[in-house]
């Protein structure tokens, strides 16, 4: 299970399938070519409004957890 505090680099590693909700919601190139090792809730802050329940429940659907 992904969790908020989870780094974004890592659920990119070990969950690739995850990549196109990233990109979905505005990942930027430079972050495509090096993952930033911040909390995903950091991305859903500037990306998804903070919205992270909605944010971890497209990305559990995506990679099926």
């Amino acid at each position: 299970m992904i969790r908020p505090d989870d780094l974004v680099c890592d659920v990119l590693a070990n969950y690739p399938a995850a990549w196109p909700v990233f990109e979905r919601h505005g990942m930027c190139e430079d972050c495509k070519q090096s993952p930033p090792p911040v909390p995903v809730h950091h991305f859903v802050d500037k990306h998804c409004n903070g919205k992270i329940d909605a944010f971890l429940r497209e990305i559990h659907e995506t990679i099926s957890l």
